[in-house]
């Protein structure tokens, strides 16, 4: 997940919804063992236990076996803004459900613990921490900072299961300024930066979803449509076309990076070379170098650049960036590079700011592509085999 500051302004049949899934809150004792245990999973509650029962009672059998593993479809809801998409789960006895990121440029799995002082009014879980675990820090790019224990509690992916993830005691000022109730990272095992292992590895061990793969889908608010999903243990193969998807390899350990071939503004190829690029639905920009933001900005027409190195563009932009991945060009609809207006204090009338934006973080190589460009394609991320999909929308 990045986040960036504008100074001028603030193919499986057999599948579970989630939206669907039956989920009451259970008054159960968190399990004792630790955090690297396989996870324990039980059909959605019923109500035939008692308010007392134990973990063990609710779970029932260890596992599922692998040929009962599922895709699960998690709706995803878009920020305000553009980014980021939030999915909602239901966690141990709160009976609300929790608004949680889902990060692809992340790994950990975090919420709100009761304890920690600056939640406010947010969702929060009242697990006890592990026993023989101990307190964990972590950063995000942009200096947020977070203390986390480890706790278990039971968490609806259609199914309840007793998994291990972080709970936040201790979150910096710009972590809880922001809206979500937690992170749910999606980043390859390498990028953890706690003892936990990524949701997506726990859910396929556990043999809830059938491999360790993931497919996004972000929608776009102006469309009015709200048909973002990621898909857990698999594709949804009515939203791209399948015939067209392209398959590139993980160059990174820690994040989803692909090989940037190149990068043009209508018909001229204005970035050649190559660039590394970081998939992350946690963020709405196309972050660059300063040098490769001026570049791109010089072909936008009635681009402007302000005094602190930021960008803006005519509201009504007509441009089509295009982004070249795996031997095939993506284009980005232009009504994507563009997003809030410009403030008043910009005297500027008609601006909004560039969805493209210089990072000064970035080395000259790097870039990083949030919902902007993630919206226009779906995309599959593959940790059996360490692939990237990028495939058209339907």
């Amino acid at each position: 997940m990045q986040f960036l500051s504008i100074i001028l302004a603030a193919g499986y049949l057999a599948s579970v919804e989630i939206r669907n899934a039956r989920a009451h809150p259970l008054a159960a004792t968190p399990s004792q063992q630790g955090h690297d245990d396989i996870l324990r999973i039980v059909d959605p509650y019923d109500g035939s236990n008692g308010p007392n029962s134990t973990v063990n009672e609710l779970l029932g059998s260890s596992s599922l076996r692998r040929r009962d593993a599922q895709v699960v479809f998690v709706p995803l809801d878009i920020g305000e803004g553009g980014a980021p998409y939030f999915a909602s789960l239901r966690i141990g006895t709160n009976p609300n459900p929790f608004r949680v990121t889902a990060d692809t440029g992340s790994t950990d799995f975090w919420v709100y613990s009761s304890t920690c002082p600056t939640r406010g009014n947010k969702n929060s879980v009242n697990a006890s921490p592990i026993p023989g675990t101990s307190t964990e820090s972590f950063k995000y790019e942009n200096g947020g900072e977070l203390d986390v224990r480890t706790v278990r509690e039971l968490v609806d992916f259609g199914k309840l299961i007793d998994m291990p993830f972080s709970a936040a005691t201790k979150v910096s000022a710009s972590i809880a300024s922001r809206p979500e109730e937690g992170i749910m990272g999606f980043a390859p095992a390498g990028g953890a930066q706690t003892r936990v292992r990524p949701v997506v590895d726990l859910l396929a061990e556990s043999g809830l979803i059938p491999e360790r793969v993931t497919g996004w889908k972000l929608s776009r608010g102006i469309d009015g449509k709200n048909d973002g999903e990621v898909v857990l243990g698999g594709v949804n193969p009515t939203k791209f076309v399948a015939l067209s998807m392209v398959t590139v390899k993980n160059i990174g350990t820690t994040r989803w990076q692909a090989s940037l071939e190149a990068a043009s503004i209508g018909n001229t190829r204005v970035i050649n070379g190559p660039r590394v690029v970081t998939l992350d639905t946690g963020t709405l920009y196309i972050s660059t170098s300063f040098a490769d933001a001026q570049a791109l900005h010089a072909f936008i027409p009635g681009a402007v650049a302000t005094r602190v190195g930021h960008y803006l563009l005519p509201c009504n932009n007509r441009a089509v960036l295009s982004l070249s991945i795996g031997g095939t060009s993506w284009p980005v609809d232009p009504r994507d590079l563009v997003n809030g207006p410009a403030p008043p204090e910009a005297r500027l009338p008609g601006y909004c700011f560039s969805s493209i934006q210089p990072l000064r973080v970035k080395e000259s190589g790097e870039w990083t592509v949030g919902s902007a460009f993630l919206k226009n394609v779906y995309v599959m991320l593959n940790s059996e085999a360490n692939t990237i999909g990028i495939a058209p929308l339907r």
